[in-house]
């Protein structure tokens, strides 16, 4: 597709590694190529890409642009799914598929925690489930603080349980030898903290070359797929946040040294007063375990059993969405939501003298949020979405459909 005005070219792609590629060409050149999380993110590259040329495009002539990429970007997502239902459903399971499973289940995962403050806040949000009031006392970080998290790994050649070390840096700069074997970077800037913006665009990219100097870039990464993060945090604050985020990436994203942009780096808008912290972390740790494809396949069986809106399930102790069915809803702010519902919900349980959660339904007028929770090794919540008027879940032929779907799921965990 030729970009109005200009000698450039786009095109949405699936690549060798059975990903999406978004590329930009000139007279055939790759410029510019990246394996999108997101159709957003492929908007905000464009963006950055012609401005960064000097590629005029008025607001109607981009905005037609990006709606022919949207129709390609969910084509080549359906073509996608299906080759992963094909892998689900084939006995036989490649070499590069066995090697490439063994890379994820049998290597620890190594993720540096660096940047400014709010480290700590989103780590405990995340893992030790304490609401965003509740880590106000928190102390400075001092040194470094290890934490080392299991969650579940699932591919086609079996499942597995699979670590992350995450090393949160404080006060302590670290040394080349803190780099060793780090396979992810994490850099989280306090938005907020205008005073400090020079700093820490400094240390992200000191960071960014020392991560590549010392570092162990995963080989089970696709060759666009970034393994550096940041998290632009408490975006809460900002009453035209949206505006204040783009400023904000092409400030950090200029390295100071080298006059150059850094486009590998993934930015995120994040705050823990909302559902952006875990809909970031779960686009983070979906490249360490990319959702099964044969629980999507249950998932997707159970929305057309049931007549539901959708149907996914998260690991409850990460955050970490396991399955989805297809559906318009962003899965990662379901996540966040999800996970929002559940600390509040069993904070205030005590009071009422219960515990144990197991189920928790929520009738509105347009819908019904049906949150079932089931124990393996791990703890997992089931969440349904359904229309008000659907009453077949609420029948025994309903719960069999239920109760058959999560037997299935726990022979694939």
């Amino acid at each position: 597709m030729k970009i109005p005005g200009s000698f450039f070219e786009i095109d949405l792609v699936i690549s060798k590694d059975n990903l999406l590629e978004f590329k930009i060409t000139k007279n055939k050149e790759v410029k510019y190529s990246v394996n999108p999380m997101d159709f957003s993110e492929i908007e905000y590259d464009l963006q950055s890409f012609l401005e960064d040329n000097s590629v005029f495009l008025p607001k109607n002539r981009f905005k037609l642009v990006l709606e022919s990429l949207e129709v390609l970007y969910l084509d080549l997502n359906k073509k996608l799914q299906k080759l992963k239902d094909r892998d689900a459903n084939s006995p036989i399971i490649s070499e590069e598929q066995e090697i490439s499973f063994a890379q994820r289940v049998f290597q620890a995962q190594k993720v540096l925690l660096m940047g400014g403050e709010g480290k700590s806040s989103i780590y405990q949000v995340i893992f030790e489930g304490k609401l965003p009031h509740e880590t106000n006392v928190i102390k400075h970080t001092r040194g470094i603080e290890k934490h080392e998290i299991s969650f579940p790994s699932f591919s086609s050649a079996g499942s597995s349980k699979q670590k992350l070390l995450l090393w949160d840096f404080g006060s302590k700069k670290p040394t080349s030898d803190d780099y060793k074997n780090a396979t992810l970077l994490l850099f989280v800037i306090d938005a907020y903290d205008v005073h400090n913006y020079e700093l820490y665009r400094d240390q992200l990219h000191e960071t960014i070359a020392m991560m590549k100097k010392h570092g162990s870039r995963p080989k089970f990464l696709g060759r666009n797929q970034s393994n550096i993060f940041c998290f632009i945090h408490k975006m809460d604050r900002f009453t035209n946040a949206d505006d204040q985020f783009r400023s904000l990436v092409e400030y950090f994203k200029l390295n100071p040294k080298t006059k150059e942009k850094s486009y590998e780096i993934k930015f995120f808008a994040t705050s823990i007063y909302d559902s952006s912290i875990y809909s970031a972390w779960a686009k983070i740790i979906e490249i360490l375990m990319p959702k099964s494809s044969k629980l999507n396949q249950l998932s997707n069986k159970l929305k057309d059993d049931l007549g539901l809106y959708a149907a996914m399930i998260i690991e409850k102790s990460t955050g970490l969405p396991i399955a989805s069915s297809k559906t318009l809803l962003d899965d990662n702010s379901l996540v966040g939501s999800t996970n929002r519902i559940l600390l509040t919900t069993e904070k205030v349980l005590p009071e009422y003298e219960l515990s144990s959660l197991d189920t928790l339904k929520i009738e509105t007028a347009n819908g019904i949020l049906q949150l079932r929770i089931f124990e393996q090794i791990y703890v997992y919540v089931l969440i349904l979405i359904y229309p008000p008027h659907e009453r077949k879940i609420s029948t025994p032929e309903g719960e069999n459909i239920l109760q058959e779907f999560i037997s299935e799921m726990r022979k694939s965990i």
